[in-house]
């Protein structure tokens, strides 16, 4: 924030001071929610334990100060909104815009705030009658990227946390029902991740990553349907689970530098279509989204 000088004139000083008051205490109004969603971080990553950094809770507030933020739980609160457009119509859509306060284990900690406004998404596979249910999570990670969640606007984030060697997990839940849930994660510059994952997940590459000298660790599928090249949607039953298992992977393979990423959500069959849209969301924006 930029230091404002003293003027040298009383009076000029006073006028400066009521303006500025005032315009802090109409972007607060406009941009905040009277009930924001909580963040609570429940595991560290492995890679960043050593170096803990966590991002200042968006109201200004310290933890001490304010109830609801306590060490590790962080406000995701609405910070603008995502525009939505279709190629066959003239006007643009909108949905809700949450901006999330991670929990970051390197040295650089961003601002949970988009540096500038995210770009007009075309295409997407809502119709109008479900506008009101999804709302955009944005969880920032630098100037020039983050990383954008769709999922219904009442959902909870529980888990949003960067390790040193960029590998990102979110965690989101239906309140009212947690055993409905979201995880994405992204394993970062972690290659022998990466490598073990790409193995597990998609056919026919368990013996390339075998022969990288990383084995695959792959889940019991109930199905598994390779999209293409880079993409592989799949079904399947965890034991600790109460509900199925619907998923997608994302792999980018070349030399010294492969990339995995993963949705996963739990839900009932009856659910699947909310699953389902998205996995369609995640197929579009599956790494790291650049604004």
């Amino acid at each position: 924030m930029k230091r404002i000088g003293f003027l040298k004139q009383g009076s000029q000083k006073s006028k400066r001071y009521i303006l500025v008051v005032a315009a802090i205490v109409t972007l607060l109004f406009t941009t905040s929610l009277s009930n924001p969603k909580a963040l609570l971080a429940e595991q560290q990553h492995e890679t960043g334990q050593q170096n803990q950094t966590t991002a200042p809770p968006a109201s200004g507030k310290s933890s001490d100060s304010d109830p609801d933020i306590s060490e590790g739980r962080r406000p995701a609160v609405q910070c603008g909104v995502l525009k939505l457009k279709q190629s066959t119509e003239e006007s643009i859509r909108q949905i809700p815009l949450y901006c999330v306060s991670g929990k970051f284990y390197g040295e650089e900690v961003p601002t949970n705030l988009p540096h500038k406004e995210l770009p007009v998404l075309q295409d997407l596979p809502i119709p109008d009658s479900e506008l009101t249910r999804w709302g955009a999570f944005f969880l920032n990670e630098s100037s020039s990227h983050g990383y954008l969640m769709l999922a219904p606007r009442n959902w909870e984030v529980t888990t949003a946390e960067t390790g040193m060697n960029g590998s990102v997990k979110i965690e989101m839940r239906d309140p009212s029902n947690p055993d409905i849930h979201m995880t994405y994660l992204d394993v970062g510059a972690c290659q022998g991740c990466a490598i073990g994952m790409i193995g597990s997940y998609f056919p026919k590459m368990e013996k390339w990553a075998d022969e990288q000298g990383f084995m695959a660790d792959p889940p019991v599928f109930e199905s598994r349907t390779q999209l293409n090249e880079h993409m592989v949607q799949f079904k399947l039953k965890k034991p600790a689970e109460t509900f199925k298992t619907y998923g997608m992977a994302y792999r980018f393979v070349e030399q010294n530098n492969n990339q995995f990423t993963l949705l996963e959500i739990g839900a009932p069959e009856e659910k699947a279509q909310l699953a389902q849209t998205m996995l369609d969301f995640f197929a579009r924006y599956p790494a790291a989204f650049a604004y």
